[in-house]
């Protein structure tokens, strides 16, 4: 995670390596197909928040420590399940290469070999999470391309999207940021 002081709601953005796969597109799709991803999106997000809910110890009862332990063991084999099953699914579909990325609530800016033009409108499909590999669906639009070491660096504003679409994805950013604080934390020498 990384400051970016582009974004307007949120100066949080998700810095890391995804797949991604884009398309160009002649046109948006209409406002049904719209907000017919968009539902799939909040749907896939909401899917990702409630895998990313874990176990702890919240009290030094020894009913409560009893209770947390069990959950913590069935969370940690629903993890592996959902992991061996996304493993699956992944080896089943064809699954894009990885780009290094940073992702704000706003924009996406990746790098890749070829970009697409400036101006047109692209659907982008990002694997959030391999152990769920279905893509989250964004519209956006190419603003700057610049050539870095027979790279591209590509940054894409996204459409408008709902409040409730664009609070999700901020919150996705924001747990991503929470999780990278958390294993520096853990990988820290004391």
């Amino acid at each position: 995670m990384s400051s970016d002081p582009e974004s307007s709601a949120s100066n949080l953005a998700f810095t890391g390596r995804l797949p991604l796969t884009w398309r160009e597109l002649p046109a948006l799709p209409d406002a049904a197909e719209l907000q017919h991803l968009e539902q799939a999106n909040l749907n896939l997000l909401h899917t990702l928040f409630a895998l990313d809910i874990h176990a702890g110890d919240h009290s030094d009862d020894p009913l409560a420590l009893t209770n947390a332990t069990e959950l913590k063991r069935l969370d940690f084999k629903v993890g592996l399940l959902l992991g061996l099953v996304g493993q699956l699914l992944a080896h089943q579909q064809a699954m894009p290469p990885e780009h290094p990325l940073a992702l704000t609530a706003d924009h996406l800016r990746w790098s890749a070999a070829s970009a697409p033009p400036v101006g047109v409108p692209l659907r982008l499909e990002l694997y959030c999470n391999l152990s769920y590999p279905q893509p989250l669906i964004l519209h956006a639009q190419v603003d700057e391309m610049v050539s870095d070491e027979g790279e591209q660096q590509i940054k894409a504003h996204f459409y408008p999207m709902s409040p409730p679409m664009h609070e999700a994805l901020e919150r996705y950013i924001f747990l991503q940021h929470r999780r990278s604080i958390a294993n520096l934390r853990i990988s820290r020498p004391r």
